[in-house]
């Protein structure tokens, strides 16, 4: 049995006789090599077994590739001939393929349609591609559209949509991937007689192989954290909720594998979802109105879910990176900078899950008073009652003994600055940045943020502040200064959170949610 399906047992032991009850699916996949797809495809094969162990038809999954023969060479080697007699593949090219006819009739000559058929829709693009100037468009609204009206046609029994949190951000009708798939969004929900689930995930993170994002081969980054000293843009109180890679691909075969009538209703009611977090990181701010959700049809409700598919807890970047240090047996020492470099670099080239799109979005929450934050208790039990999702910090610690730690990948580094040249000078001015700062604050890192005339005047004496302001100060005072926590500007930044909940590195439990990134 393959790695993938071993891991995925816990949708067998939670959702076992959903699955055997269920008539047989057939699935169209894209993005099947993807970061979520290849790990759904696993749990898709896994509950085939099982559903053949029981004298039961399987149902089949149709990979839909831009590289099939490929793709389904590797997966023969992986899984052996006998697990694929249940998985075709088709060449699709979402740059390209922008018709609802050439949809239909591709999705038609592969036998598909009628109510037990099921699109799943992972594809997607987070960032710029060099020579696609309209790639993000194509990829994440103007195919999977077609395709999506293309599936109504042929009476398509479910539509599974992967989006983002970051459609609910407040800037998120200024960045461009975040903007396509909230059309895409609202584009599924006005097909009236499509069933649709639609998942606005948050950051996806890799317990095995202790990232973020899909690559540990290549800059991730969680390498940030591994540092000397580690960059954080702007105050770093915004809120992540990370979610394991294989928590998700559970519960998106699931999805897939099981009657969409039986799909549980998740509240649109946010009123009450941020209110831990708004309350942690909002002091001696004015409360301002929640993000409005796109208005759909009351009827719309018994055809259309979505559902908040984030992890069970909620912290900061600086909370997450901090994690992540101590489980490499790092200290985190953050140096606070500016956005501009940051942006610079990532408007050359990404590092991993850490592009412009997310960067921007990140910003723009961590200067809004209301965060997106979401609930992922619905998300949790559609497995079963009994199922929860991994705790980040639980997930990143497992055989933390038998895991190599990972160090910062120099040589990578390296390729990866030859590869892009345009990366040098924003990332030497991020460096002069960070290290005027250390400059600055050689021998004074208790100081820091906490004297700051601009702060004392724009949030008056608080008596919650006083208090964790002097257990910060004593708490500092004793610790190495690796754990101070250093600014770049005399200046508060505005909306920027309270120094000592900046200083804190406890991850909170979850919220109900609302932002993140992607796959």
């Amino acid at each position: 049995m393959s790695v993938g399906a071993r891991r995925a047992s816990n949708l067998i032991r939670h959702a076992r006789d959903v699955l055997l009850e269920s008539s047989p699916k057939q699935i169209a996949l894209s993005g099947p090599s993807g970061f979520i797809g290849r790990r759904v495809l696993d749990s898709i094969l896994e509950v085939h077994a099982e559903r053949q162990r029981h004298g039961l038809e399987p149902g089949e999954v149709v990979l839909l590739s831009s590289s099939p023969g490929r793709l389904m060479g590797n997966l023969t080697k992986k899984y052996g001939s006998d697990k694929m007699r249940t998985v075709r593949a088709s060449r699709v090219d979402y740059y390209n393929q922008h018709t609802t006819d050439m949809w239909h009739d591709q999705l038609g000559s592969l036998g598909m349609g009628g109510k037990d058929a099921v699109f799943v829709n992972l594809a997607g693009v987070a960032g710029p591609i060099p020579d696609k100037p309209t790639a993000m468009q194509d990829v994440n609204y103007t195919a999977p559209m077609a395709a999506a009206k293309a599936a109504m046609e042929l009476d398509f029994g479910h539509w599974i949509q992967s989006s983002t949190q970051a459609t609910k951000a407040e800037r998120a009708g200024q960045v461009p991937y975040s903007r396509w798939k909230a059309m895409m969004d609202y584009t599924l929900s006005r097909m009236d007689n499509l069933p649709v689930t639609i998942l606005t995930m948050g950051l996806i993170y890799c317990k095995d192989h202790k990232v973020v994002g899909q690559r540990s081969d290549k800059l991730n980054m969680v390498d940030l954290a591994l540092l000397p000293v580690t960059p954080i843009m702007g105050n770093g109180g915004a809120p992540l909720q990370p979610l394991e890679v294989q928590d998700a691909a559970e519960r998106v075969a699931f999805l897939a594998l099981s009657e969409p009538s039986h799909r549980p209703l998740q509240s649109n009611d946010s009123s009450w979802a941020a209110s831990h977090w708004i309350q942690k990181a909002s002091i001696g701010k004015e409360p301002t109105a929640m993000p409005r959700l796109p208005k759909i049809s009351a009827q719309r409700s018994f055809t259309l879910r979505m559902y908040d598919a984030v992890g069970p807890e909620t912290m900061s970047i600086m909370e997450l990176l901090d994690s992540v240090a101590k489980i490499h047996g790092k200290h985190l020492r953050p140096v606070h900078v500016d956005y501009r470099n940051y942006e610079r670099i990532l408007n050359v080239a990404s590092l991993g899950n850490l592009n412009r799109q997310f960067i921007s979005l990140l910003r723009s929450e961590q200067a809004s008073n209301q965060p997106i934050v979401g609930n992922s208790s619905v998300f949790a039990r559609l497995l079963g009652d009994q199922a929860r999702l991994v705790n980040f910090e639980e997930a990143m610690r497992c055989q933390a003994s038998e895991t190599k730690k990972r160090k910062f990948p120099i040589s990578t580094a390296i390729n990866w600055v030859i590869e892009n040249p345009g990366v040098v000078l924003p990332g030497l001015s991020l460096m002069a940045e960070a290290a005027l700062v250390l400059a600055r604050q050689k021998g004074s890192f208790n100081r820091w943020p906490f004297n700051r005339t601009q702060q004392d005047a724009d949030h008056p004496h608080h008596p919650s502040q006083s208090s964790q302001h002097s257990a910060s100060s004593s708490a500092s005072s004793a610790s190495a200064p690796s754990s101070a926590v250093i600014r770049a500007d005399d200046q508060m930044m505005p909306h920027e959170v309270q120094s000592h909940e900046i200083q804190s590195h406890e991850v909170h439990s979850q919220v109900p949610v609302r932002i993140t990134t992607q796959h």
